[in-house]
């Protein structure tokens, strides 16, 4: 099932590429719902752009190669995952996003097993 891996890729990119430009040039309704530019949002974007960057390196190499696509996508559905669980406030756009991104990642991962 590569037609996952790349789909999962796809929406990384289409994701993250908007969200790091926002984040980046200090878009105001980007403050309102990641808060400050603050070093631990500097630290989030770091993350964002380095899920960006594989994701979009893949896509481009059209390496699909499962135990990539297990490292990066397992990682990001540990990490949404918690973000579940400590965001206190269900109604931000962020909460929902991730919970969709780890629903595809998962299924992602469960229909290509190592």
């Amino acid at each position: 099932m590569n037609i996952l891996i790349i789909l999962s890729y796809i929406a990384n990119v289409l994701i993250l590429l908007p969200v790091c430009l926002l984040l980046l040039k200090g878009n105001h309704r980007f403050t309102q719902i990641y808060g400050a530019d603050t070093t631990a949002r500097q630290i989030l974007v770091c993350m964002y752009l380095t899920i960006l960057t594989l994701s979009a390196y893949c896509l481009l190499t059209r390496d699909l190669r499962p135990l990539i696509a297990w490292v990066l996508l397992g990682f990001q559905i540990i990490y949404k995952s918690f973000s579940l669980i400590i965001i206190k406030d269900k109604k931000v756009p962020v909460y929902w996003f991730n919970f969709g991104v780890t629903i595809l990642h998962s299924v992602t991962l469960f229909l290509n097993p190592l």
